[in-house]
């Protein structure tokens, strides 16, 4: 059985919930795309289900939209099988509301920096989940 997510995040809260679902999430920089004529930006990730007992991935479906500008650092745009393990989405109100910027960051130092008109970001599980034998593991440092 699955529980497919569906998330639409329209405030920091909100992003904050979907960021979480989308830690640990594996990006083929290929599914990466940005459509300036559209102001989105979409990509498909391998997320990691924290939200289940059983160790599992589904593959799901982020869709980013009003975005005005997109920059990439640390990203190999000319290798498009290269893999990112995403860590977290963060927005950063401007000083003119409701835009701001969204930055994902991914390990290894990897960033897309996006200016957004005013927050709109989802989530869609577009396949069923699959069992992984890959947990991923966050170290505590003292």
């Amino acid at each position: 059985m699955s529980n497919r997510l569906k998330l639409l995040a329209e405030t920091p809260e909100g992003l904050t919930v979907l960021s979480a679902a989308l830690q640990d999430a594996i990006v083929r920089v290929g599914d990466i795309h940005f459509d300036r004529s559209g102001n989105s930006m979409v990509l498909i990730a391998s997320r990691y289900c924290h939200e289940t007992d059983v160790p599992s991935r589904i593959k799901a479906g982020l869709g980013l939209h009003n975005i005005l500008f997109a920059k990439m650092k640390g990203i190999n745009r000319a290798d498009p099988d290269a893999f990112l393990v995403l860590l977290s989405i963060n927005f950063v109100p401007s000083d003119e509301p409701p835009g701001g910027a969204i930055t994902l960051i991914f390990a290894g130092g990897g960033e897309i920096s996006l200016d957004a008109e005013c927050l709109e970001v989802r989530l869609v599980d577009i396949q069923n989940e699959r069992p992984t034998k890959s947990i991923p593991l966050h170290p505590v440092h003292e």
